[in-house]
């Protein structure tokens, strides 16, 4: 049930991670980007282990934090969740 704006978004949060961690003016930011990264890859594996819902919403707050470029992954981790509750609202109905 991941969506590839999550795997964008969580790549995007990587290659972030990665070029913050090289300027040694700031050394809190990387810090701050890997446990962004962390949430994203623990939101990933609760989808996969079958949390659907824990999952996306610990993704979407974690890719929120990172306004413009973490909306990315937040939108797909919403595409996630209105489809689960598009599903449940069908599967209640009949």
């Amino acid at each position: 049930m991941i969506n590839n704006q999550m795997v964008l978004g969580l790549g995007i949060h990587c290659v972030l991670a990665l070029i913050v961690s090289i300027e040694p003016e700031y050394p809190f930011i990387p810090y701050f980007f890997g446990i962004i990264v962390l949430f994203n890859i623990i939101g990933i594996g609760l989808i996969k282990i079958g949390k659907v819902k824990s999952g996306a919403m610990v993704f979407l707050i974690s890719s929120g934090i990172l306004v413009p470029i973490g909306l990315i992954g937040a939108m797909g981790a919403r595409k996630v969740l209105d489809k689960l509750k598009k599903d449940e609202f069908i599967n209640n109905k009949a």
